[in-house]
């Protein structure tokens, strides 16, 4: 898509922000009607509850401990410097928020402590970005102390207010100017470029007063988000995953919509139709909230309310609201700042979106059998084995039936140093056997855009046969594959689905393995033909080809799985592997 300020100069910008200089990024803050009826959701969304429990001004101000931070260098766990910088920024935004809506154990200097306290931290970089001059967290921090002050500049102390602006210019500013310290994320096509140029966009906004200087500041900053736009395939497909969606573009869309408050909708970040087919993403990714596609370093888990709220206020996608924590009367379950701020009281559509989808250049379908309990959904990928978070997974699927997901793909695992080395690959995660996709001669995919699938579908939103085909050819490097398809069909009306793959090879295999990966209980039926998977709720997975089923328990998936699950590889050896080789499989 076209650089975004293409048209627009720094000067031009300039004179924008001065038109503009007195208003907020975020004007809604100020509300005293939206700050009344914010109060009124956050006893019903169980905000105020939370307050009232864990917002203690009297107990000591949590320190970040060395070794905790330093425990990433030691051992390669992320957990636990992550999450004592987490404790303690969820003090600063809980303590804000109790201020905002006048919470009896609101108290303003516990705020001053807390924001001065993180003045007063070594670093706002993570333990795992330690080498980066900015990275996501740090840029995170700076915003939401930026935001602070702005909300609260009539009541703190001058003494807190300069140094939080000293230190946001020497933290953030002044390396994001540093020319000795170049980063990659500047022009990077994937979250981190969103993350980091969209707070620093949303920083600048809140913290700096001079319109030529704030220019100058975000002016590349909002040009370089136009590289992570990029990143999605034109259909708005995330390459990285819904999750990513969700976190990545989410900062995006907050950069935009406080850009749109503060020059009062004269400049615009939403006005594209890629923007708006990246918007629709998450409906093609989900399958029954919060339960998604968990392609790639992907979660099951809603859309962050806030983002939902941002997107309608630009388009009308009611559906996605059906994507986000709702209450069962439907309305949204609003608990951050910016949603309580922002809410209309919106509510989801009682009528589901339950259409079929198809992403051509992202590589993504997903065909839904007919309405009802017993409603089948298939899930498939295609795309390439070159893209950021990438799984060697090409025609990996999922099968969800009536509230149960029988076929996985096992998602993002707990990130650690060897996630992102040279070791990525030694994760059941991110490697071809924790995936539903052969194993050929004893070797799955490998990484690299060479290794790639394409999809065709027919029968799209029809009733009757639904199919999706995947060109999985050059998926894999063994030389003797000449060919390989594997076919989904799908009889909508008796929600049944049946799965063909078709090898052709120069020269037959040694051996070949079919895999499908559960994380329900499973269970190998008629002596080898069948398995059943699942507990009170069940499906079975049966093959008219020659060969016998049998289960490979993998408990050692515990470790890279952050709920902490084993998972089963049902696996399927052919009786004879011959130079062509039709597989088929049925889910019923």
């Amino acid at each position: 898509m076209e650089m975004l300020l293409r048209h627009v100069t720094i000067e031009d910008l300039r004179t924008l922000l001065i038109r503009h200089r007195d208003r907020s990024p975020l004007p809604e803050l100020f509300n005293p009607r939206q700050i009344a009826q914010a109060v009124a959701l956050a006893q019903k969304n169980g905000v105020w509850q939370d307050l009232d429990q864990h917002q203690d001004p009297r107990q000591p101000i949590e320190v970040v401990r060395r070794s905790e931070f330093r425990d990433f260098q030691r051992s390669g766990e992320r957990g636990l410097g992550e999450k004592a910088m987490g404790r303690k920024r969820r003090a600063l935004n809980r303590a804000a928020l109790a201020l905002w809506l006048n919470h009896p154990k609101a108290d303003l200097d516990y705020l001053q402590d807390l924001i001065w306290a993180a003045c007063e931290e070594t670093t706002w970089v993570s333990p795992a970005h330690e080498t980066r001059a900015i990275d996501l967290g740090a840029a995170q921090f700076a915003a939401t102390l930026a935001e602070v002050v702005h909300l609260f500049s009539g009541r703190l102390e001058s003494e807190v207010i300069e140094r939080v602006h000293t230190e946001i210019r020497r933290r953030i500013y002044d390396r994001y100017a540093d020319w000795t310290r170049p980063d990659f994320w500047n022009t990077a096509r994937h979250n981190w470029n969103h993350v980091v140029n969209g707070e620093i966009v949303r920083t600048a906004l809140y913290d700096l007063e001079d319109p030529a200087v704030l220019a100058h500041l975000i002016h590349p900053a909002i040009s370089h988000m136009t590289y992570a736009l990029d990143g999605f395939s034109d259909d708005g497909g995330c390459l990285e995953g819904p999750s990513y969606w969700d976190y990545g573009f989410g900062h995006y869309l907050k950069a935009a919509y406080a850009l749109y408050r503060k020059t009062n909708g004269e400049l615009n970040l939403m006005a594209d139709a890629k923007i708006l087919a990246i918007c629709r993403f998450p409906l093609a990714a989900d399958i029954a909230a919060p339960v998604r596609a968990t392609f790639s370093d992907a979660q099951d888990g809603y859309l962050t309310p806030e983002h939902v709220l941002i997107i309608n206020r630009f388009f009308s996608l009611p559906a996605l609201f059906a994507l986000a924590p709702t209450h069962p009367d439907r309305q949204l379950k609003l608990t951050s700042l910016h949603e309580l701020a922002m809410s209309q009281e919106e509510t989801a559509p009682t009528q589901l979106d339950s259409s079929d989808y198809w992403l051509p250049d992202l590589g993504l379908v997903k065909l839904r059998g007919d309405h009802g309990a017993n409603q089948l959904t298939v899930t498939a990928m295609g795309g390439n084995n070159g893209v950021n978070h990438n799984h060697n997974d090409l025609g990996s699927f999922m099968v969800y039936a009536r509230g149960t997901t029988f076929i996985s793909d096992p998602g993002r695992p707990i990130y650690r140093r060897d996630t992102f080395s040279q070791n990525r690959y030694q994760s059941l995660y991110c490697n071809s056997w924790g995936h539903s996709v052969p194993i050929i001669n004893g070797e799955g995919q490998q990484p690299g855009s060479a290794y790639y699938a394409q999809l065709q579908v027919e029968g799209l939103t029809g009733q009757a046969l639904k199919t999706a085909r995947l060109d999985l050819t050059h998926a894999y490097a063994d030389g003797a594959l000449k060919c390989f398809e594997r076919i989904f069909t799908l009889a909508a009306a008796k929600n049944h689905l049946w799965l063909e793959d078709r090898f052709v090879f120069d020269v037959a295999p040694q051996t070949l393995e079919e895999a499908f990966i559960t994380f329900q209980p499973a269970t190998v039926i008629d002596a080898g033909h069948g398995v059943r998977i699942g507990s009170s709720t069940t499906l079975e997975l049966t093959s008219d080809s020659p060969g016998i089923f049998s289960l490979e328990p993998r408990p050692d998936a515990a470790i890279d799985d952050p709920l902490g699950r084993p998972l089963t590889r049902i696996l399927f050896t052919p009786s004879t592997i011959s130079h062509e080789l039709t597989l088929r499989f049925g889910f019923l």
